[in-house]
């Protein structure tokens, strides 16, 4: 695979990204290929060190809760002498965003950015020839840093464009209003501004759905922009699901099991999915809402009786969870990607989605909503509940078409970028 790589590249390049995101995919790519420079990031599981060699010496229960949130930051098949860790502000920032205090979260991350970019303004002021990979966000200052050092960069961009966003978040809140934390009605225009400049530093503009590059041609109608976006399929983690088998046939005579995983806020249609299932028979179906809880709990206490709700899980988790469900539903409005869509196909479950996010399922393996309200997730919801076949069909193809977003496609994907780029 290296030897291969070098025949045709030249381009090493460096990823950094503050939290997790995909990144950790983008480097293990790239290392595979044998142009990955180095991984910046914050949170990377190492036994031996801090904090994660607490786990250790505390108490066996309080241990084995440390070990699941920090088996989620495992990658073993990166080479840890190529990743640069430190700085403790995306712990911090994870626990005041699951204390819902969303204004101390966004405070502690744009604290950290800072910080993370100081730790590698070195790596990136040094003298070997390679490229920025960063990711929206915490990119500016690097890539300013890099372009002066006459590097590429690459900006990998895992939302839409936040103009777009809050433009919608404003109509969906004329119904929904008492759904939304006030960190989740709008993004600041100074983090919009920043954006503007992450676009024109850039040498080439990553998201991942072809919704996600609408968003960014709508809100910067700049052909020099527009000339640098392509849409980059991301990736599964699949050795977390190589152990699951085809799965088995929906029994007729018991409730369809659906799934939510994710944020549970309304950009992601929650309020669609609760108010569907508060009028589905509980003999009919079931839901399962696994991720960080956003919305207000009065709100959520509504539907309580109709849901299991678990918080977020490490993603060792993951595909046992799914492989218990039938139907994953992401109704959302506005996705970079949706990594769990492919995670959910290859657990075999039909899908239930919005045309918002990757363009994940097909006809073959789940619906398609034709729009975005509780109405409509109802209809689908009940497709899924009246016509077991239908629901059969698709979650025996669903494991075939999650090999399009197979890891080793996505590093072919790669590959073909940087060599267009090199061009």
């Amino acid at each position: 695979m290296a030897a291969l790589s070098a025949k045709l590249l030249k381009m090493q390049v460096a990823v950094f990204h503050p939290g997790t995101q995909h990144s950790w995919q983008t480097a293990f790519a790239l290392q595979q290929l044998g142009l990955l420079e180095w991984y910046a990031t914050s949170i990377f599981y190492k036994p031996d060190e801090w904090p994660y060699a607490l786990e250790r010496v505390l108490p066996r229960r309080l241990a084995e809760r440390l070990h699941a949130e920090f088996r989620r930051f495992s990658h073993p098949g990166l080479d840890p002498a190529l990743v640069r860790t430190g700085g403790m502000a995306e712990w911090a920032e994870r626990l005041a965003a699951r204390a819902g205090l969303g204004r101390l979260s966004g405070w502690i991350d744009r604290l950290g950015n800072r910080r993370f970019v100081e730790q590698i303004a070195a790596e990136i002021r040094s003298k070997r020839p390679f490229a920025l990979w960063g990711y929206n966000g915490s990119s500016l200052t690097s890539f300013a840093l890099g372009k002066a050092q006459g590097r590429r960069c690459i900006l990998d961009r895992t939302n839409g464009d936040f103009a777009v966003y809050n433009a919608m978040m404003a109509e969906i809140a004329d119904t929904y209003g008492d759904w939304f934390s006030e960190a989740q009605r709008a993004i600041p225009e100074r983090v919009i501004a920043d954006d503007r400049q992450e676009y024109a530093l850039a040498d080439a503009i990553l998201v991942g759905s072809p919704f996600a590059a609408s968003t960014i041609r709508q809100a910067v109608p700049d052909p020099q922009i527009q000339a640098k976006l392509q849409v980059l399929n991301y990736c599964y983690d699949e050795a977390l699901f190589e152990r699951l088998g085809p799965p088995e046939p929906t029994p007729r005579d018991r409730p369809v099991r659906f799934l939510s995983m994710g944020l549970v806020i309304p950009r992601k249609g929650i309020q669609h999915l609760l108010e569907a299932i508060a009028r589905i028979p509980a003999s009919a179906a079931e839901l399962t809402v696994v991720g960080n809880m956003q919305i207000p709990r009065e709100v959520f206490a509504r539907y309580a009786d109709r849901v299991t709700y678990r918080p977020t899980v490490a993603r060792a988790d993951v595909p046992a969870i799914m492989a218990s469900h039938d139907v994953l539903v992401l109704p959302s409005y506005f996705e970079g990607a949706g990594i769990v869509l492919y995670e959910a196909l290859a657990a075999g479950c039909g899908l239930i989605q919005s045309d918002r996010c990757a363009m994940a399922v097909t006809p073959q393996t789940g619906i398609l909503l034709d729009r975005l309200d509780s109405d409509a997730v109802h209809a689908a919801m009940m497709t899924a509940i009246e016509d077991r076949d239908r629901l059969n069909g698709w979650r025996a193809a669903a494991q075939a078409e999650a090999r399009n977003y197979s890891f080793a496609r996505y590093r072919q994907n790669i590959g073909a970028f940087l060599t267009r780029l090199e061009s």
